[in-house]
């Protein structure tokens, strides 16, 4: 938890977006938009990470080859457990949210929704944020995809929002997402393989799909373009949270 000294926003001077957040962006009504500017001008300095143990042991499952379902088990059932054990309430809420989703991401394996010439790797660094419209978009893959059998590749991002919501928003969400991470793996990934619209998709836990860089690739850029540079416009204008203190 961050001190009492310490500042409850970060300033975020030039435009700075995470890709979920201009994802929703694109989708959202006129006062949420608002909302979401706000959240990526002055950011908590505070966030709380959840899922982190769920993240871990889905990437760790799919990193290894052989697909171990008994260690993901293992971590689930350690993840309920202490969530009905000892500890703060958010801890114990945290450990039950890591077990759900797990529980989730198992739902997708047994869907075969996950191609299964696909083989994975973490990533060993961190990755450039994309630039459109003067607006720096921060995306953080979880793994590499890589097809051996025709040097296919492309980047992976697991989401773990629970929010309720339409089907059909949550999947041009991802849609949008899943862009974003095809345009970033063409930046990052070349010297891995080539990359594959296919292999370039997001993981939504909680709404059991996995969604790939659509065809319509061009129509979609065009309304996240459009979204920058409205972003970029508004940026200097967008007014500070009732208890920012800079």
């Amino acid at each position: 938890m961050a001190s009492p000294d310490t500042p409850k926003y970060r300033l975020n001077p030039s435009p700075r977006i995470s890709a979920n957040q201009l994802a929703e962006y694109t989708l959202a009504s006129p006062s949420r938009r608002q909302s979401i500017l706000r959240n990526a001008k002055f950011a908590p300095t505070f966030l709380v990470i959840r899922y982190s143990e769920a993240k871990k042991a889905i990437c760790d499952f799919l990193a290894d080859d052989s697909r171990p379902i008994a260690k993901l088990l293992e971590v689930e059932n350690a993840q309920t457990v202490k969530s009905q054990g000892g500890g703060s309430a958010f801890k114990k809420n945290d450990a039950m949210l890591s077990a759900e989703a797990i529980k989730e991401f198992r739902k997708v394996l047994n869907g075969n929704k996950l191609p299964k010439t696909l083989v994975f790797e973490k990533p060993t660094g961190n990755f450039p944020k994309l630039d459109i419209g003067g607006v720096d978009i921060s995306i953080s893959l979880d793994l590499i995809a890589k097809n051996n059998g025709n040097g296919g590749v492309g980047g992976v991002l697991i989401q773990t929002s629970k929010a309720i919501a339409a089907k059909s928003w949550r999947e041009d969400h991802s849609r949008s997402v899943a862009s974003l991470i095809w345009m970033l793996s063409a930046q990052c990934l070349a010297d891995v393989g080539k990359v594959d619209r296919k292999y370039c998709f997001s993981i939504d836990l909680f709404g059991q799909s996995v969604t790939s860089a659509p065809q319509t690739y061009k129509r979609r850029l065009n309304d996240i373009e459009a979204s920058c540079s409205e972003i970029s416009a508004l940026w200097d204008s967008i007014s500070p949270p009732s208890d920012y203190e800079g």
